[in-house]
């Protein structure tokens, strides 16, 4: 089976900071399949390279290549914020349009798994066209799905993404449901969150990282906007600091909220017990994981009851079995199970949130830690492949005999 990965975001080089989780994705499929990704051009980045067992390609949007501005670093729906990028989606979506078909002809895909159904899944249907080129399989991870809700013609176009897609992979429950009730009927879609690296996150040995604190560290690792709600975390560390005085905090990621989430900290009078540690390499997120006395996932639902997906650093905090503190938003509830493998509490809470971390910090129970790492289990890349690749297998099954066009030369 020759597979074609679509996606916005992907790492330009191993470690840099960028989330990982379609390539690591990528890796694990290319055992069991040929796979070729596709993704946006960027500074400093290889038109054409191989990466492991995958080709990895990259399509330019605009010219020159410098001005793109779309589709870098922590993706399409952050770099919206500029208004450089305002002008780009069309000729993105045009660009992946043609590389998608270009590619799927050339290297005789198969079956196209896109990410993002906006705008990766929207450039696969168009590309795929009212005659099945490919099968073609879609994942939903978070701000598309609620994304398409509030475009105009929205059951429209849920419907035509529906119809051109052979399945739907969205990567938590709540995202399957905001896709449902745009298109106004169950779409049949399948829920699969992302996977995790067991490897890379529950290796023992791995080094600890230097003490920052004398009573030891909490760990966020999040993109530094409002969605991940770092801000209530820091509103909620006083209560914690109350008990345990020579606690701090370790916030590993980077975002436009920074200076903001630095000046709360100082206004709360915490700044010296918080470390902001910007953008770090997933090795070092992992390190952390293993060291920390605790792990906070304090997301929020924003407006219009947008919330995330399934935050990759949930499955990632199983694995290195740290006690993890997470709300009860998004898909969070998916895979944690509160007082088993860790604990849930109310969003936009400080206070809910600051109790729950105490009570968390004061467990010593080895049967938690078995049962975070048992669930990581569950999510380990090769078993999320293994989905992944028998939803593919029943795609191209259901497609019709000879609609893909053979390779040239």
């Amino acid at each position: 089976m020759r597979v074609l990965v679509t996606a916005s975001t992907f790492p330009l080089r191993p470690d840099d900071g960028i989330p990982r989780f379609v390539a690591d994705l990528c890796q694990a499929l290319a055992s069991r399949c040929e796979v070729t990704a596709l993704v946006p051009d960027a500074p400093g980045a290889a038109r054409r390279e191989r990466v492991g067992d995958v080709d990895v390609h990259r399509f330019t949007y605009l010219l020159p290549r410098r001005w793109q501005a779309l589709a870098y670093g922590d993706g399409i729906a952050a770099n919206l914020a500029s208004p450089r990028a305002w002008l780009q989606p069309l000729p993105f979506l045009a660009a992946q349009v043609a590389a998608v078909r270009t590619l799927a002809e050339r290297l005789a895909i198969d079956v196209v798994s896109s990410h993002w159904i906006l705008p990766q899944g929207l450039a696969a249907a168009l590309a795929r066209g009212a005659r099945p080129r490919f099968a073609h399989v879609a994942t939903l991870h978070g701000g598309d799905a609620f994304l398409l809700g509030r475009l105009p013609f929205a059951r429209r176009l849920a419907g035509f993404l529906w119809r051109r897609s052979d399945a739907l992979l969205p990567v938590s429950t709540g995202l399957r449901d905001a896709f449902d009730a745009t298109l106004g009927r169950a779409s049949g879609a399948l829920v699969q969150p992302m996977g995790v690296s067991l490897a890379r996150f529950a290796a023992p040995e791995a080094a600890a990282p230097p003490a920052p604190f004398a009573g030891g560290f909490l760990v966020c690792a999040a993109r530094l906007v409002a969605l991940k709600g770092v801000d209530v975390l820091l509103r909620a560390l006083p209560r914690v600091l109350a008990v345990h005085p020579d606690l701090g905090l370790c916030v590993l990621g980077a975002g436009p909220r920074e200076a903001a989430l630095r000046a709360e900290a100082a206004r709360l009078g915490i700044a010296g017990r918080v470390r902001f540690e910007g953008r770090v390499s997933q090795a070092e997120v992992a390190r952390h994981l293993r060291a920390c006395r605790a792990a906070v996932v304090p997301s929020v639902t924003g407006r219009g009851g947008r919330a995330e997906g399934m935050p990759t650093v949930v499955a990632e905090a199983l694995a290195a079995e740290a006690r993890l503190v997470a709300t009860a938003t998004g898909g969070i509830p998916d895979v944690v199970r509160h007082g088993e493998n860790g604990w849930l509490c109310r969003a936009s809470d400080p206070g809910y949130l600051a109790e729950t971390i105490l009570l968390a910090l004061a467990d010593r129970s080895p049967e938690r830690a078995r049962r975070a790492r048992e669930s990581a289990a569950a999510l380990d890349w090769e078993r999320v492949a293994a989905r992944y690749f028998e939803v593919m297998q029943e795609a191209c099954a259901r497609r019709p005999r000879g609609a893909v066009p053979r390779a040239r030369g």
